[in-house]
């Protein structure tokens, strides 16, 4: 960890990179969890860029999310004086620190240009409005998105299963 960051000052920005296709999917997992985050989905999985940029907040976000996600690993990151710094989950588990150069290299390019900071999340929304979804809803209202989205992929899966 940074030394800037054990002083548990916020970061410019922390983002958690995850391998959950569907934004909204995120959005709600993030609001069951009390993590207050506006959500980007990309062509390699959502990310959600935290209100909370404190170290406390982004390592918390990362195990509640890497818990339930727990195949595959996500990416904590933040950027502090323009210095990215990367982090490994799994399974709820802090790993590595990763080099961000490694870490980032086959990342979609709307997550580095965020975590670079050469565009804001403000920009990107404003391009990719339907692509933004907002993690600020109570933890009922995110169980039954969770319910819903559930029952949507379901059902998808079984008409795909039809069609064969």
């Amino acid at each position: 960890m940074t030394e800037e960051a054990l002083d548990g000052a916020p970061a410019q920005i922390a983002a958690l990179f995850t391998p959950i296709p569907h934004g909204r999917v995120l959005a709600a997992l993030c609001a069951l969890n009390g993590v207050k985050a506006t959500i980007l989905e990309t062509s390699a999985g959502a990310i959600a860029v935290l209100d909370d940029a404190t170290p406390k907040s982004l390592h918390g976000a990362a195990h509640s999310v890497s818990s339930f996600a727990k195949e595959r690993p996500l990416l904590a990151m933040e950027r502090r004086d323009s210095q990215i710094t990367v982090w490994r989950y799994l399974a709820g588990q802090r790993g590595d620190t990763l080099p961000p150069g490694l870490a980032l290299n086959d990342a979609p390019g709307v997550v580095t240009t965020l975590m670079t900071g050469a565009q804001t999340l403000a920009d990107v929304a404003a391009t990719h409005e339907d692509k933004v979804f907002d993690a600020h809803m109570s933890r009922f209202a995110a169980f039954r998105a969770l319910r819903r989205l559930s029952t949507q992929a379901k059902r998808e899966a079984q008409r795909n299963r039809a069609e064969r």
